[in-house]
């Protein structure tokens, strides 16, 4: 008899597992332990060849790739639920979620949306797109929403949503991941990093919600009083694109680097980490820093007010790259000690509120009811 399962629709593909999958796979183990169910994740075209495939098959869980073409995507998933013995249909990242719902009332499953991305300013159509989606189908084929950040969980009631079937759940972090960071002086080696600099972390791969003009601004500003900095940006072509429109120029202290699939290594180099986000569901990078004991700058949007909690860590109006580059200033003159105490504390509670037990038990315990 087939194994009965969860069926999670991560629509995964990046060149890593990150935060996300690898939290999904520390579930997966739960879900088996508490329910006796198997997990069966619906990655995203492209992920055919990635090589965390094998951790997957190492954990005793079983994938498959969406086709190409959404036409092909309900064909897909409905021979994934009943092959799989689908006793839950989970789906993330909002792209999947209606052929989701409609696979899982197929057979009468619960099916879960689970909202990670949010944007302030949406245009009319997709607006329009969104209410039908929050006001028929939600109300009609999903048994429960989950939201990253209760900003989230406000959007989307108000886009019709039922109320009642909204969950406000944040993400965990994966703390173990960190545990043992690379060695700080190869980290700077491998990034062209200055040994002794100051060194800003910043992910750019989304460059005009990532803020990444506001925070090259900021630096350019930093860089006339504080020489030593230097700032490593993370992201692809879009993000080099960007750069070489902004600054055909390259200051002598910008750095970049594409992904990689160990991100320890870009924490591992760096002194502060700086979000200057214009929209975000929550920020696992966020949490990842403070994970790894460094200070954090945040611009004060809703997506990540969530981590505004932690003792030390520094918002600034977003957009606002004067207020940025001073909240820089202020952490560059204090000195290295007084920073990895106060980065100390933060870690410290990161892993009272954001520990991975803590959040794999409300999505079980939304299990346990669903099931």
């Amino acid at each position: 008899m087939t194994e009965r399962s969860v069926v999670q629709v991560t629509l995964w593909n990046s060149p890593y597992l990150g935060n996300f999958m690898s939290s999904e796979l520390v579930l997966a183990g739960a879900v088996r332990a508490r329910f006796g169910l198997g997990t069966h994740f619906v990655l995203e075209h492209g992920a055919e060849d990635q090589p965390w495939l094998a951790e997957l098959d190492a954990a005793g869980v079983t994938w498959s790739v969406l086709p190409a073409r959404r036409r092909a995507h309900r064909a897909h998933l409905d021979a994934v639920v009943h092959e799989h013995g689908a006793m839950l249909v989970h789906s993330h990242f909002t792209v999947a979620d209606r052929v989701a719902s409609s696979a899982a009332a197929a057979i009468g499953v619960p099916c879960i949306w689970h909202i990670r991305t949010g944007f302030n300013g949406y245009p009319l159509a997709q607006r329009a797109k969104d209410l039908l989606k929050m006001r028929i189908v939600a109300r009609r084929r999903v048994a429960r929403i989950i939201a990253v950040s209760p900003w989230l969980a406000e959007v989307a009631a108000r886009r019709g949503a039922p109320r009642e079937r909204i969950e406000t759940v944040p993400d965990a972090i994966v703390v173990e991941r960190f545990a043992q960071p690379p060695d700080r002086g190869a980290a700077r080696e491998r990034f062209g990093l200055d040994a002794d600099a100051d060194v800003v972390l910043c992910m750019g791969w989304w460059p005009d919600v990532k803020g990444v003009d506001v925070l090259v601004d900021a630096l350019q500003l930093v860089a006339d009083r504080y020489p030593s900095i230097n700032a490593l940006l993370v992201g692809e072509e879009q993000m080099r694109s960007f750069l070489a429109q902004r600054l055909p120029t390259r200051p002598p202290w910008l750095r970049t680097s594409s992904f990689v699939s160990d991100s320890a290594w870009l924490y591992a180099a760096t002194d502060i980490f700086v979000s200057a986000s214009r929209h975000e569901g929550q920020s696992s990078a966020i949490g990842e820093a403070l994970a790894c004991g460094l200070p954090v700058v945040m611009s004060d949007i809703h997506g990540t007010a969530g981590w505004g909690a932690a003792p030390h860590i520094l918002t600034f109006p977003s957009e606002d790259h004067r207020a940025l580059a001073a909240r820089l200033e202020q952490l560059l003159a204090e000195s290295p000690e007084v920073r990895a105490a106060a980065g100390a504390e933060d870690h410290d509670w990161l892993l009272e509120h954001f520990a991975l037990d803590i959040w794999c038990e409300r999505v079980c315990a939304i299990y346990e009811e669903l099931l």
